[in-house]
């Protein structure tokens, strides 16, 4: 047998690193190393003073946008995290306006007879603004720098571009604070159908995250970790300085209520990272799905800094195993 890979496939190996954020360049309908734009992302967790978790959501597919509307979850007055009923009336993306102005700015616009909530999101290098109707109105700064990944592959290629922003605001009504990501994914087709990650069942863990500490630090980024060659640590602070690696090992640990995460363990860097789950983080009304979601917190371990606001959205893939699997 042939140990190694194919022609154009590096045994799912990736790219990854930091880059100077320009908003001239979100959400480009232009391909990038020849992948068209699949989708944009506006996603993150922030949470109100009693500690409820809100998580916003809303997928702009390339083209003409899509036809998904804002998907809100929450843990208001619930022991996990459901999608909120106000979803039902915000806009759908479909024809959604891109804009890029002479200066630094983009904005991704409802489509003007739109029906339903119109929405905004803007962006510069710096700041992010979105609103969503009546429910959602936040603000924010980069965490700086910009990070992008690349997983080459001749069929099922991927190109990740994401920043993250430190917000807050309200959302349906309540003030709120946390973090919000603006991520654009280049592939061709559709994500988990059309890659690796389930496509191949190549993904164990995939999160994006970040935490502001009391005392004014913070770690932020992403951890991909998966069979053969997958994975990396993808990492950010409070000074901008970013460490990346594609030595990464470690482990999911289940539960024992089915396919949710007791504990995640990951070692990069020289560092080993915990992932706590939140008692509230199960998405459970996204179920039944291959790769469950769950809201927590990263950290390394032993680390005892008291964190201020914090957020970690992101999965797993139990199907497809708890450890790494070597071709």
């Amino acid at each position: 047998m042939n140990p190694h890979g194919h022609r154009g496939r590096f045994g799912y190996q990736c790219v990854a690193g930091a880059y100077n954020v320009e908003a001239r360049d979100i959400a480009r309908d232009e391909p990038v190393f020849g992948l068209p734009l699949s989708n944009t992302f506006v996603y993150g967790t922030v949470r109100d003073v009693d500690g409820s978790l809100f998580l916003p959501m809303r997928r702009i597919k390339g083209g003409d946008g899509g036809h998904e509307r804002l998907l809100l979850q929450s843990s208001l007055d619930a022991d996990a995290i459901r999608v909120h009923p106000v979803s039902r009336r915000s806009a759908r993306s479909t024809g959604t306006v891109r804009s890029w102005g002479d200066g630094d700015g983009a904005q991704l616009r409802s489509a003007p007879d739109v029906e339903g909530e119109s929405f905004e999101v803007a962006c510069t290098a710096e700041t992010l603004s979105w609103h969503e109707g009546d429910t959602v109105a936040l603000t924010g700064a980069l965490v700086a720098p910009g990070l992008h990944w690349h997983l080459p592959d001749d069929a099922r290629g991927m190109y990740y571009a994401s920043r993250m922003f430190e917000v807050e605001g309200t959302i349906l009504g309540r003030e709120v604070r946390g973090f919000i990501a603006v991520d654009d994914l280049y592939m061709h087709g559709t994500i988990y159908v059309d890659d690796v990650l389930v496509g191949e069942q190549a993904e164990l863990v995939w999160y994006t995250w970040a935490t502001r500490y009391d005392d004014g630090t913070l770690d932020g980024g992403h951890f991909m970790y998966g069979h053969d060659r997958l994975g990396f640590a993808l990492l950010t602070n409070e000074r901008g300085e970013v460490t990346a690696t594609t030595e990464i090992d470690g482990e999911v640990t289940l539960d024992s209520d089915g396919p949710w995460p007791e504990g995640i363990t990951l070692r990069a860097g020289g560092d080993t990272w915990e992932f706590v789950p939140d008692p509230r983080g199960r998405m459970i009304d996204l179920m039944p799905i291959p790769n469950p979601q769950v809201e927590g917190r990263w950290r390394r371990v032993g680390d005892d800094r008291r964190p201020a606001h914090w957020f970690a959205w992101g999965e797993i893939a139990p199907g497809h195993g708890t450890s790494r699997r070597r071709a």
